[in-house]
């Protein structure tokens, strides 16, 4: 199975660098992403001078460009011009549309674009149908994401069909599957890459902000900063007696840390596991602290940092004292 990423595709209109250019492509290849895709402007910005260890492709609109791009091995187009460099690149709406292309063959080289709703469909034998369809055809999948499932597809395919090839971007950027979600599928449904690491995710997440000068959220799957984050007492209860039960993968893996944050809905396992962090075991009443932290989240609408439960511990001793 093969991942080629199109970030690069897609945001060609930023002010990029070399540096960052090339950071963001050492970052795939650290990931095993097996190729990306440059549009004329990036390749420009890097002076073509490729990093190795990745296939590079392009997308032109005429096949007579080709030789100004030493170091691009494939080429998307509308048209094959039989070199062998050109991938035809066909754009699918509808399942149905797949029949059509059953007489192509494999051994063409096609992308396919599109296919946004083909897991939204009430019957699974149309779904079915469907993966058969693209496994006869085996194109690199490039789904869209306009129904939200663009990830879940590039995953599906490359399950039903271990010699497929999908094409992605980090974040999903251009209403397309995201890289580094359909990566951690396959890392836990195939184990694909079984003694990977794919801790320089977190490092790629810095390039992409410092590329497209936005913050990815903090919540966002996989490479989000506070996804392994937890509050509710029932939920961190249970991770810390078997994190398998509520974590997919651990966040090692993607070089993300779990912390138990206190808040409204905090409870006092919750209030323990912090006192056992500081050293202050059975020093206060779990009560009345949780009291206090839930009184100070509601007022801060939102978490009760470190520094604040340090300073409710403080409070807490006050009045002991007075009383």
């Amino acid at each position: 199975m093969k991942i080629i990423d199109a970030t690069l595709t897609m945001v060609d209109g930023s002010c990029l660098t070399k540096k960052l250019v090339k950071d963001f492509l050492k970052g795939l290849n650290s990931l095993s992403v097996s190729g990306a895709v440059l549009s004329p402007r990036v390749y420009h910005v890097l002076n073509g001078e490729l990093p190795e260890g990745i296939i590079y492709y392009m997308e032109l609109p005429s096949m007579g460009e080709c030789g100004k791009y030493p170091g691009i091995q494939f080429f998307f187009s509308s048209f094959s011009d039989g070199t062998g460099k050109s991938i035809r690149s066909i754009q699918v709406n509808d399942v149905s549309e797949l029949k059509g292309l059953a007489d192509i063959g494999c051994d063409k080289k096609l992308r396919l674009t599109g296919l946004d709703d083909l897991l939204i469909y009430e019957s699974r034998d149309i779904y079915e149908r469907g993966m058969k369809l693209l496994m006869q055809v085996s194109p690199i999948l490039y789904p869209e994401n306009s129904y939200y499932c663009a990830s879940a597809i590039a995953a599906d395919y490359l399950q039903y069909h271990h010699n497929g090839t999908v094409m992605t971007t980090f974040t999903g950027i251009g209403n397309k599957a995201a890289t580094e979600q359909v990566i951690l599928a396959m890392r836990v449904v195939e184990r694909y890459k079984p003694n990977h690491n794919f801790e320089p995710l977190a490092e790629l997440r810095g390039v992409f902000e410092q590329m497209t000068k936005k913050t990815i959220s903090g919540h966002a799957p996989v490479i989000g900063s506070k996804i392994f984050h937890i509050e509710s007492g029932i939920h961190v209860d249970g991770v810390l007696k078997k994190p398998s039960n509520y974590e997919s993968f651990p966040p090692e893996l993607v070089g993300a840390a779990r912390k138990v944050v206190l808040g409204k809905h905090s409870g006092k396992i919750s209030i323990r596991y912090k006192m056992k962090q500081l050293k202050v075991e059975k020093q206060y009443d779990e009560g009345q602290l949780l009291e206090m932290v839930k009184r100070k989240s509601m007022k801060n609408n939102g978490e009760v940092t470190d520094e604040e439960f340090l300073t409710i511990m403080s409070e807490c001793d006050k009045n002991e004292k007075t009383n």
